[in-house]
């Protein structure tokens, strides 16, 4: 059986490749998902007495907020992300700390209505540097009804920024009266670093132009991630419109979501070393499902925490004989297209339809 690593590493606002730990022994049940628009999307596992003290319990909360989680199989990275919400549990009392843009952002603007023009202005942008350069930019503005004046806005802007500029512990539940308290856990999720783009905004139009070149350039203005391999794309959309300003990964979604002028179908997402990849979707058959399992396009077996999404599944099934209503690959009821992969350790696997008709589990 062949079981992946988990690996700790330092901030990449730190570092970019400063190893910390191994944690695969304290994350037996680490499970995770990828999807084909967004690619290494969530994960999370639960750290237990079991395997570590309350003090490295403890430690590792106060310390690993937006640290780097890379899964390994075979040396190669089938996982990547971040550590973005840590709940921890000790003496009855849960705390949670979390990277949440709209519980953590260190960059802040206000948008309002000046009381003296009835004009729609905005603030400048004031940021923590202090925290940027530990945790990377967390960008917010902060929309208000109310017409201010440029000070009260600015006032505004700062406690927003004061309040908020670090992702500090919380308590999220409280003392009980009487009874067991539940035993000390540390519960770490993560996300993978396609979210990270949303911590920044767009804020100025484009004209029309290639989709690939429009994409290239919003993943350009995000903090971690580069472009991967992005295929050429004719057909042609602005960056421009009410939506400004809008989030990254949101444009980059709605770009993805068009397609082409073919009316194909087109994926984007973040896989391993913080690459985006764009691409047209699978459009021939990849895997097979035979007597309840999973194998590849040539009958072999799979690894389970090495599948990705973007498979269409020829299923052996008494369906034969049914009339195709379609063109394409996924029109035949044999065929199914695999939006979203879920692993979890050791060696189970769920697949997911983009319809959400057809899901199983499997394993080795």
């Amino acid at each position: 059986m062949i079981i992946p690593s988990l690996l700790l590493y330092e901030r990449l606002a730190i570092s970019s490749g400063c190893y910390i730990a191994n944690l695969t022994r304290h994350a037996p049940n680490w499970s995770r998902t990828i999807r084909a628009l967004g690619g290494f999307w969530i994960g999370d596992f639960a750290i237990t007495k079991d395997t570590m003290g309350r003090d490295d319990m403890v430690n590792i909360f106060g310390n690993s907020i937006g640290r780097r989680i890379v899964e390994k199989t075979y040396g190669l990275i089938s996982w990547e992300g971040e550590i973005t919400q840590m709940d921890l549990t000790v003496g009855g009392v849960t705390y949670r700390r979390t990277m949440d843009c709209e519980r953590w952002h260190n960059k802040v603007k206000t948008e309002y209505t000046d009381n003296a023009t009835s004009v729609a202005t905005a603030t400048a942008w004031s940021d923590t540097a202090a925290s940027s350069d530990i945790f990377g930019e967390s960008c917010y503005i902060d929309v208000v009804m109310d017409n201010y004046d440029a000070t009260s806005a600015a006032a505004l802007r700062d406690r927003r920024l004061t309040e908020n500029a670090f992702p500090k512990p919380v308590p999220v539940s409280g003392l009980s009266v009487g009874g067991s308290k539940p035993p000390d856990s540390l519960h770490i999720y993560c996300s993978g670093y396609v979210m990270s783009m949303n911590r920044r905004f767009r804020e100025s139009d484009t004209a029309a132009a290639a989709l690939d070149t429009q994409i290239t350039t919003l993943v350009g203005e995000s903090e971690f991630v580069a472009a991967g391999t992005l295929d050429s794309n004719a057909m042609t959309a602005p960056i421009s419109g009410s939506e400004i300003p809008f989030r990254l990964w949101d444009g980059v979604e709605d770009l993805v979501l068009m397609g082409d002028g073919s009316g194909n179908r087109w994926i984007g997402g973040v896989y391993g070393e913080r690459k985006f990849d764009y691409k047209q979707a699978a459009t021939s058959v990849t895997h097979y499902w035979r007597d309840g399992k999973l194998v590849n396009a040539l009958g072999g077996d799979i690894i389970p925490s090495m599948l990705k999404p973007n498979m269409i599944v020829q299923v052996s099934t008494n369906v034969n004989n049914v009339s195709i209503s379609g063109s394409n690959v996924w029109d035949d009821p044999k065929n199914i297209y695999i939006e979203e992969v879920e692993f979890t350790m050791p060696n189970k696997y769920r697949l997911i339809a983009s319809d959400d008709a057809w899901e199983v589990t499997g394993g080795l």
